[in-house]
């Protein structure tokens, strides 16, 4: 009742409420013939005193009240229980103390000023001190005696399912074949045999608690496969002391039920997926090859320009899907060859203008400068036939790299070969995007080997891994916000960040095996990968990038490619300072 505004609030409903009581904590108790229960003040509820909180259920509740020690005594149809002053242990003086719980009847309970506590029943009243109680201070043992599959008794040896008693195992994995078990319990008390309760539950299955049988067993039948803990525990309810004891519990799936066999089954599926796609596009083509064909035959006039238009088309598609498998390598040659024809033309129309020059001083007889400006034109044919030579090279690695690898290794110079894709990956970044810029170095060993790889393999790895690079410092790069003068000044101030990636080749002997490694290093210094996802970088179909711009198989391609030739390659990073990838192959 709420005595300014004259409402009510009702609580515990359907509970018949037997006795009110607050004791020295100012905590609010009621005892109903179902339990105790405790008012909480800051969630305004009533809760149960129970399993979750002392271990024990109480099943009904009278004549509350409290000792010189703050403790808590009430009668109950199991006798007269205290609560300690904690609030967190019970002891129970039933039978064996002699108080007969079930004529407990009435709500009495009353403490003399000489300190003694009286309950009174049907017949009379019980009286004592309560310092005159003794309570035992040791736990209850439990016993873990056996443990049986299928009703077979699983004895521990050295190479068994147990390597040591159940009792000192900590730890059972079973399959998914064992998942009919069962484990042997008992409980030694000593000071109060009877009253000693004792339950076992298998957590993440059994709801509740489970009171041990007269088997003395706590026994599971199809139990699906997972993780479990085998949680028993005994509860003294003369001293209020429990013991607990847990054995953990792992039945593993069957190995058409694990990730790994998901993995295959989602593999197969898109296997499926593509290979009905194909097959869909294959006869789709054959049906249109062959209504072209019936339209050629039909149009016998239009049969030679028809076929020429095909001719033309198919070669055109070729060449597309020639120049889309190129991609950014295409860009960056581009960019990589127009260098070469720009001197070629620069010195080109230096040297027509020379050679005018060279005409009028012939003219006038002036024989020695002619012969200097003849220099000049032929150190100029010089740098001409020098750049013209760079264009061939320059085209000569196009046609390399468009060519199919055919999977046989060559002895490749890697320092060559990074090099050359780390400009290419350049200048197909600043094709695709004219704001990219970014800055690139190499720290190439010039005692490097030559070794025996798949250069066209390789050389995607290496590509793969920079354009990364790159992409990684050009978001840093954007992200980051311009920095304004705190003397609130009109011009924005540039951040310090200076994106840059790195290419280093070194040579190193793995200790012990005398085997010798060529070890090449991506590095940025990006925004860094997050601690949390690193582990899945080189999983198939996993990026970072937004939808559309990447696929998630470059990192895998690149670590199966690095694994084929028997290389290892892996990450080290850190947030906000950059990320590095390391590529180990070995030389022989």
């Amino acid at each position: 009742m709420n005595r300014s505004k004259g409402t009510f609030k009702h609580y515990l409903f359907g509970e018949d409420v037997i006795d009110i009581y607050e004791d020295s904590h100012g905590s609010i108790w009621v005892g109903t013939q179902t339990g105790i229960f405790q008012y909480i003040r800051k969630s305004d509820q009533f809760v149960r005193l129970d399993e979750k909180n002392i271990g024990f259920i109480i099943p009904s509740a009278w004549g509350i009240i409290e000792d010189k020690e703050s403790n808590l005594w009430f009668g109950s149809s199991i006798g007269i229980v205290r609560l300690n002053s904690s609030r967190e242990k019970i002891s129970i003086y039933g039978k064996n103390n002699g108080v007969d719980g079930g004529s407990l009847r009435f709500n009495t309970g009353f403490m003399s000023a000489g300190g003694y506590l009286y309950f009174a029943n049907g017949n009379g009243y019980y009286s004592f001190r309560t310092e005159q109680i003794n309570y035992n201070p040791y736990p209850p043992s439990i016993g873990m005696n056996s443990f049986s599959i299928a009703g077979k008794l699983i004895n521990p040896t050295a190479s068994g399912l147990l390597q040591q008693s159940i009792s000192k195992t900590g730890k059972i994995n079973l399959n998914y074949k064992q998942n009919v078990f069962s484990f042997g319990l008992s409980v030694i008390d000593f000071s109060n045999p009877e009253e000693t309760k004792i339950a076992y539950r298998l957590k993440n299955f059994d709801r509740d608690w489970i009171t041990v049988g007269a088997d003395g067993k706590a026994s599971y039948y199809a139990v699906p496969p997972g993780k479990y803990i085998f949680e028993v525990k005994a509860f003294n309810s003369n001293n209020g002391i429990r013991t607990e004891k847990a054995i953990e519990v792992i039945i593993s799936p069957p190995f058409w039920k694990t990730w790994w066999a998901y993995c295959i089954y989602a593999l197969l599926f898109i296997a499926a997926v593509f290979g009905i796609d194909r097959f869909q596009r294959r006869r789709l083509l054959r049906v249109e090859r062959e209504r072209t064909k019936d339209r050629e035959l039909a149009q016998a006039k239009e049969i030679e320009k028809a076929y020429e238009q095909l001719k033309s088309t198919q070669a055109q598609l070729i060449q597309s899907e020639k120049m889309a498998s190129l991609g950014e390598l295409t860009a960056g040659i581009a960019h990589e060859i127009q260098n070469p024809l720009n001197f070629v033309n620069n010195f080109s129309e230096v040297s027509n203008e020379l050679i005018d020059e060279m005409k009028e001083e012939l003219a006038v007889g002036n024989q020695q400068l002619a012969i200097e400006i003849a220099d000049d034109i032929k150190q100029n044919l010089e740098k001409i036939n020098h750049h013209g030579k760079r264009a061939d090279a320059i085209v000569k690695g196009m046609l390399q790299h468009s060519r199919t690898s055919t999977g046989q290794k060559e002895l490749t110079d890697i320092n060559k070969l990074a090099d050359e894709y780390l400009r290419l990956a350049y200048h197909g970044m600043r094709a695709k995007d004219k704001s990219f810029n970014a800055d690139f170095k190499t720290d190439l060993d010039p005692n490097l080997p030559k070794i025996n790889v798949i250069p066209q393999d390789i050389g995607r790895v290496l590509l793969n891994l920079i354009n990364n690079a790159f992409y990684a410092v050009d978001n840093r790069a954007k992200d980051l916000t311009p920095l304004i003068p705190p003397e609130g000044g009109m011009k924005n101030l540039q951040n310090n960040y200076k994106p840059i990636v790195t290419v280093t080749t070194s040579n190193s002997l793995s200790l012990g095996e005398g085997r010798g490694e060529v070890k090449i290093s991506v590095k940025d210094n990006g925004p860094g990968i997050p601690s949390s996802i690193v582990d899945k970088i080189f999983q198939p179909f996993f990026t970072t990038k937004p939808t559309g711009q990447g696929t998630g198989l470059g990192l895998s391609l690149s670590y199966d490619i690095v694994k084929a030739h028997s290389g290892e390659i892996k990450v080290e990073t850190k947030e906000g300072e950059g990320t590095e990838f390391i590529i180990q192959i070995p030389t022989n």
